[in-house]
C-alpha cells in the first residue's frame, strides 16, 4: 500500500525566508516547465537534490566536508576551463601571426624578411594598417546586419 503524502509546517527565520524567496525567484526565471512551481514542489525538489548530493553520491558523511568538496570541483572546473581560454587565446594569436605573415609576404614578394615581421597592431606598414582597418569595418557591419536580421524577425 503506498503512503499518502504528509503535511509539514516550515518556520523561517526572515533570512531563510529570504533564502527560500530567492530559489523560487531563481525556479521563475529559469523554469523551463512555463508553470508557476509551488512552494510544496520547490520544497521537494530542494530535499530530492540535497538527497543526491549529499546521501547517494557523497564519498563522506561529513557535511561540512562533502560543501568543501563541492566547491571545490566547481573551482576546478573554472580553473580547467581558464586554462583552456587561455590556451586557444595563444593557439588564435599564433593563427593571427601566421595570417599577418602569409598578407606580408604576398604584398612584400622577394623583399619578405621574416625577421621584419611587424606586430598586429603596427602602423609601419600601410598596407597593413588598411587591411586590418578594414577587417575592424566588416566585423561591424557584419554585427550591425546581425542585429538588425535579429530585431526584424
Amino acid at each position: 500500500m503506498k503512503k499518502k503524502p504528509s503535511r509539514m509546517t516550515i518556520y523561517f527565520s526572515p533570512e531563510e525566508r529570504q533564502f527560500f524567496d530567492d530559489i523560487k525567484q531563481y525556479f521563475e526565471n529559469f523554469n523551463d516547465l512555463e508553470k508557476e512551481m509551488s512552494s510544496s514542489s520547490i520544497f521537494v525538489l530542494l530535499v530530492r537534490t540535497f538527497h543526491e548530493l549529499f546521501l547517494e553520491n557523497a564519498t563522506t558523511e561529513d557535511f561540512g566536508l562533502r560543501m568543501k568538496q563541492l566547491n571545490d570541483i566547481k573551482d576546478d572546473q573554472l580553473e580547467t576551463i581558464n586554462s583552456n581560454l587561455t590556451t586557444v587565446k595563444r593557439q588564435l594569436d599564433r593563427m593571427l601571426y601566421v595570417e599577418l605573415t602569409n598578407f606580408q609576404a604576398i604584398t612584400k614578394g622577394s623583399q619578405f624578411d621574416i625577421q621584419n615581421l611587424e606586430s598586429i597592431h603596427s602602423q609601419f606598414d600601410p598596407k597593413q594598417h588598411e587591411l586590418m582597418a578594414r577587417i575592424e569595418d566588416v566585423i561591424k557591419e557584419d554585427i550591425s546586419r546581425g542585429q538588425t536580421m535579429k530585431q526584424s524577425h
